[in-house]
């Protein structure tokens, strides 16, 4: 290009004044990259039942005027999200950055798919823009009934994951919908029609996150004892972290943790009653929240963490010590969601029932708080953000997620 440059400069004056606005703009087509003008927020507010939509996570992180971020750039509404039963499940919201749709999961087990979200205002009716299906019939759900909780996206494979416990914890399992962009409205999507990854010893699931390319990660409160790989004198009952692949969690005949961690060293101890998984793509890391208690009444334990683990150590599997910890959690943290691609990190709390069994998670209702990590792969504490809800009200966070550029 430098010697094109030099010759076209030495040759005659009419060649130079044609050639070099054309090389110019060749020059500007090949360097032109289009510039991201934001990374979208989205969250959902239980009060009106609707999703907030900020074009920018960093005006919500860093208000340009004042301490307050300014209301949503849009809200998103529909008779389909006030159909249903409410509420959303804990960390309900999930976001599909290469098909552009949105996921919205209720306890009840309703799914609600927006599409062309990032470009979504208003109140929405047309099948084209929001459509509504069902996570089974009643012959599908536990015998003890069904609570759904944390959903997932793969945006590599357009596979949406959803954690479904049964009401006494005994069952749990993880529902894969391949192809979840296609489904159809009012459609019953059945489980026989997909691969559920469970460990039947397992018990208490609440998280779960999509790591990319067909792996998935389950975040169990507890479950039979598993034979530690270092000792395997050592059996390990308690809180487990799964990772599996194509839709199954390894196990083998010998129940050696293949592909689990597990163990007093992990930080994950005593009881889980409720937890929270998010995955971090740029760096290759799981977050895990959970919230240990073995005697869970009323109030959540004083303090909380949020464990990370790289995707490496689930090979050896076993009494893994977290990688590094993010310290400095409020202790009414209930979920946490990671966007994959951009190195932010959010989190919502909670205010819990009062009326919660000990080791039964709790109820209760969502804060209007928002907690950002802004680059968490370097730690650091979270800057919590008051956010504002419709027409000035409190807002109640049950979901949320970042992805989709303005």
């Amino acid at each position: 290009m430098t010697g094109l440059l030099t010759r076209l400069h030495s040759g005659p004056a009419v060649f130079r004044c044609l050639c070099l606005p054309v090389l110019a703009g060749m020059l500007a087509t090949v360097g032109c990259v289009k510039k991201k003008t934001g990374t979208m927020l989205f969250v959902y507010d239980g009060t009106t039942q609707s999703v907030l939509v900020w074009k920018d996570v960093n005006n919500v992180y860093a208000p340009t005027t004042g301490t307050t971020p300014a209301a949503a750039d849009a809200t998103i509404t529909s008779g389909l999200l006030t159909s249903v039963t409410p509420p959303l499940a804990w960390g309900g919201l999930a976001m599909d950055t290469n098909t552009n749709m949105l996921y919205l999961v209720t306890q009840g087990g309703w799914v609600t798919r927006i599409s062309d979200a990032s470009s979504q205002s208003g109140s929405l009716s047309n099948t084209t823009d929001i459509i509504q299906f069902t996570l089974g019939s009643a012959t599908d759900r536990f015998s003890s009934g069904s609570v759904f909780g944390q959903a997932a996206v793969d945006s590599s494979r357009n596979t949406l994951y959803v954690m479904e416990t049964s009401t006494d914890g005994t069952g749990t399992r993880v529902w894969t919908l391949p192809t979840a962009s296609q489904i159809a409205n009012g459609a019953t999507f059945a489980a026989a029609n997909n691969a559920t990854l469970a460990v039947a010893s397992d018990t208490w699931g609440s998280g779960v996150a999509a790591g990319g390319s067909g792996t998935v990660y389950g975040l169990f409160g507890g479950g039979s004892g598993i034979v530690d790989p270092s000792d395997p004198s050592q059996t390990v009952a308690g809180p487990r972290l799964r990772q599996g692949q194509n839709n199954v969690f390894p196990t083998n005949a010998l129940n050696l943790g293949q592909n689990v961690i597990f163990g007093s060293g992990t930080g994950l101890t005593g009881t889980v009653n409720y937890g929270s998984l998010a995955y971090d793509g740029l760096n290759n890391v799981v977050y895990a929240f959970g919230q240990p208690s073995a005697t869970f009444a009323t109030t959540p334990a004083s303090t909380a963490q949020i464990e990370v683990f790289t995707t490496s150590q689930f090979t050896s599997g076993g009494n893994q010590t977290p990688n590094r910890t993010l310290t400095g959690v409020t202790s009414n943290l209930r979920i946490i969601s990671h966007p994959q691609d951009s190195d932010w990190l959010l989190g919502a709390t909670f205010t819990p029932d009062t009326s919660t069994t000990a080791g039964v998670p709790p109820t209760g209702a969502g804060g209007s708080d928002l907690l950002i990590w802004k680059a968490p792969s370097g730690g650091g504490a979270a800057t919590s953000i008051t956010l504002p809800g419709v027409n000035g009200g409190t807002p109640e966070i049950r979901g949320m997620a970042i992805g989709g550029n303005n």
